[in-house]
């Protein structure tokens, strides 16, 4: 059972000599305080029925006072709902957890409220990639919760469960799930590692939504000549998103925001050294004539190899640029496959898987491939390749059935 009592903080006077009136809670002889926003002298405070006094000749008029004790009742309301709420889940409680919510429902600390703190450091240390993912996951938790507002404690495993059912219910594919959970599982521990009251037992592990494993596309080599002969003069756009996905297939697959992050100075002595941004690992790529060919056509007066990128020094800039040439490179890309007469859904990406799966044909080792895509294990190559590997199988299956 937990103890209420509105009362005069008397351990604080003030320099007028008021005192902060407060509700105290106690619960398993821990005390916590609430504090309203009212500050009593003694003779305006009627501590045994939990009233402010009007005094003839007072300060406050009697509609102030009858103002002060509605307000007062409906902080009491409110407090007396969430020890409620706390008492049905028949969880081992304190006060503090009382406290914490009353919190969050007035003074704004709701999961939201601290998933936008969260993308805002995350923007101050320039993780603009784990910003755009924060935001994506912050809107469809808004809009699961709707007007119910949800403190961090509140995620438990009925909370993602419910969250869960309620994305597959909106027809939310299986990998998108786990984007979003994901998302929230790291806010969530962000949440533990800053120390706030959450709930005791990690709540993801309850998901029934396991992340299913996408086809890697790739095209063969017949239908890469077709890409790099084809006469798109008439088209800048498309000339260009078929270049760069050259490019990226000519440089061992190198991944698309690493091409539009490549800087000149990373190109001498007939050797492109970047470091890839998502392993922050260094790569050097010998400059083949293709290569070369394909940096003088593009030749500009930026720092990048290819005029992509607007506003130097300017880092949130860069990246919403890199995410707009992403964009448009990949629908450009699919008017390139529907012109050379492909039926694949042509894509930036399927550069770097082609490049593998050609390599692998071609004899390399899975250790030079993975070293030439810049994997730190090869248990990622090995899933690249896989569907390699399972056409290798296919075709000697054809060649074996054929009776």
């Amino acid at each position: 059972m937990t103890s209420v009592k509105l009362k005069l903080n008397r351990d604080r006077v003030l320099r007028d000599g008021t005192y902060p009136l407060v509700f105290q809670l106690i619960r398993q002889r821990r005390k916590k305080l609430i504090y309203t926003p009212f500050k009593l002298c003694e003779e305006e405070f009627d501590e045994e029925h939990g009233k402010v006094l009007c005094l003839s000749g007072g300060l406050r008029s009697p509609g102030e006072v009858r103002r002060m004790n509605r307000d007062i009742a409906q902080q009491r309301r409110s407090i007396d709902r969430h020890i409620e709420t706390l008492e049905l889940r028949r969880e081992n409680y304190t006060a503090a957890d009382v406290v914490f919510r009353y919190r969050v429902e007035h003074d704004g600390l709701s999961l939201l409220h601290y998933m936008d703190r969260q993308i805002g450091e995350r923007e101050r240390s320039e993780r603009f990639g784990s910003v755009a993912a924060l935001r994506s996951t912050r809107s469809s938790v808004a809009a699961f919760l709707g007007p119910r507002i949800a403190g961090l404690a509140d995620v438990d495993g009925a909370f993602v469960r419910d969250y869960e059912a309620w994305l597959l219910r909106r027809g939310v594919c299986p990998n998108t799930v786990c984007y979003y959970m994901r998302n929230l599982k790291s806010v969530y521990n962000q949440a533990v590692l800053d120390g706030y009251p959450v709930c005791a037992s990690s709540p993801f592990r309850f998901l029934h939504v396991r992340p299913q494993r996408t086809v890697k596309r790739a095209l063969n080599r017949e239908a890469l000549r077709r890409i790099a002969a084809a006469d798109f003069t008439a088209h800048p756009h498309l000339d260009m998103a078929r270049d760069l996905f050259l490019f990226s297939f000519f440089s061992r697959g190198m991944p698309f925001v690493d091409v539009v992050f490549l800087q000149k100075s990373a190109v001498r002595g007939g050797v492109i050294s970047y470091r890839r941004h998502k392993t922050g690992q260094w790569l050097h790529v010998e400059v083949t004539p293709q290569l070369e060919r394909l940096m003088e056509k593009y030749a500009n007066d930026s720092p990048w190899v290819f005029p992509l990128l607007e506003g130097a020094g300017d880092k949130l800039a860069q990246y919403r640029g890199y995410r707009l040439a992403l964009e448009r490179v990949n629908r450009n890309l699919k008017r390139v496959a529907q012109k050379c007469g492909l039926d694949t859904v042509l894509t930036a990406y399927v550069a770097r898987h082609s490049w593998a799966t050609l390599a692998k044909e071609s004899g390399a080792p899975v250790a030079v491939i993975s070293e030439g895509l810049g994997h730190t294990s090869e248990k990622t190559t090995q899933i690249y390749l896989k569907e390699f590997d399972r056409r290798v199988v296919d075709r000697v299956n054809r060649l074996v059935s054929s009776l």
